[in-house]
């Protein structure tokens, strides 16, 4: 399968998933609180368990925000060495956050995520705040911690996101 087939095909999963989990109801709270920006509260789901990956099972949550009608997807991908790679999905930008053992930061799509059809789009990517985030921490923390920390980070990677993730 090329790689133009293998995106338009995660690009089909990826709407599915989010249809689908809104015809549904959403299992208790992970997490919640505050992005201390116009997005409001957020709150953090179980989405359950996606096969993207080279048929790997990766656990999956959404990200709801209370003043937004998005919600953006976040795929865990752990590593045998104990890093691991959160895939966050939305329809204006796809990044990865990696936390190995020195630190916790964004970094454009790897090269596995890149093989089944993701990519980070330069064009949609607020260069500045990415770089800003490369390193968010460089203590170890939960894997709801984590995720605290990419609720909160991860829209301003987009560029003008207050225009575009805020209801008007």
């Amino acid at each position: 399968m090329n790689k133009a087939m293998k995106k338009i095909l995660s690009l089909i999963i990826f709407n599915l998933i989010i249809s689908f989990s809104f015809a549904t109801d959403f299992k208790a709270p992970v997490a919640q609180g505050d992005t201390r920006c116009n997005l409001g509260q957020y709150t953090i789901v179980k989405a359950g368990t996606l096969e993207m990956i080279e048929g790997s099972p990766l656990r999956a949550y959404y990200i709801i925000y209370e003043n937004s009608p998005d919600s953006i997807l976040v795929a865990i991908d752990e590593n045998e060495d104990g890093s691991s790679r959160f895939l966050v999905i939305s329809h204006k930008l796809v990044i990865e956050y990696c936390n190995d053992r020195n630190s916790f930061g964004a970094r454009t799509v790897g090269e596995r995520f890149a093989d089944e059809g993701f990519s980070t789009s330069d064009q949609k990517l607020d260069r500045q705040q990415y770089f800003h985030q490369r390193v968010i921490t460089r203590e170890s923390m939960t894997e709801t911690d984590y995720l605290c920390l990419i609720s909160v980070y991860y829209p301003k990677l987009v560029k003008d996101f207050t225009n575009i993730y805020a209801k008007q």
